[in-house]
């Protein structure tokens, strides 16, 4: 058994819910194998994981161009390929299973949402309003830094006091 499942090799209809019980049942079986050294495996872990944001971040741009052109061709068909449509700027699809085709359906686009097997992509719009030319969010913003200020001298302040209660936890960090 290895220790991740390569990609492309997970059933595309399964839910968020299942891929999490059979992420939980591999790290059970990792654990009760008495095969990996634990703490070593955790640290490789923690590399793929930066190494995956790191590839999803990448793809989520061209990923977001590559939706809002479907929704696009949807609302307003053109002809694939012809001069003038979104889709001839996007590079092909790179398929992910070892017979290089794409065994899921076609995408089903319906509106702001784009169906793949189990899973949906939804393009959502966001507002996002600036307030910094209003006197009065200014003045509250002011206090809010000088309350954290405040309460920051008061913390350090209370950490000096024999009688403050303390409790102590340990972590284990990573630095890659």
């Amino acid at each position: 058994m290895g220790l991740i499942k390569p990609i492309g090799t997970l059933d595309r209809n399964i839910s968020k819910t299942e891929i999490v019980k059979l992420a939980n049942d591999h790290a059970h079986q990792i654990i009760e194998s008495g095969t990996y050294d634990l703490l070593k495996t955790y640290v490789e872990m923690k590399r793929y994981e930066l190494y995956i944001k790191t590839i999803i971040n990448k793809l989520k741009a061209i990923s977001t161009l590559q939706a809002q052109v479907m929704r696009e061709d949807d609302q307003n068909p053109v002809q694939a390929g012809e001069i003038g449509s979104p889709q001839a700027n996007l590079s092909t699809l790179t398929p992910l299973d070892s017979d290089e085709n794409y065994v899921d359906e076609q995408a089903v686009v319906r509106k702001n949402t784009i169906h793949y097997a189990s899973a949906s992509v939804q393009i959502t719009k966001k507002k996002v309003y600036d307030f910094t030319q209003d006197a009065e969010w200014q003045r509250l913003t002011t206090s809010i830094t000088q309350l954290k200020a405040e309460l920051k001298q008061r913390e350090e302040f209370l950490k000096n006091q024999a009688d403050t209660p303390v409790q102590q936890s340990e972590n284990i960090m990573i630095r890659l």
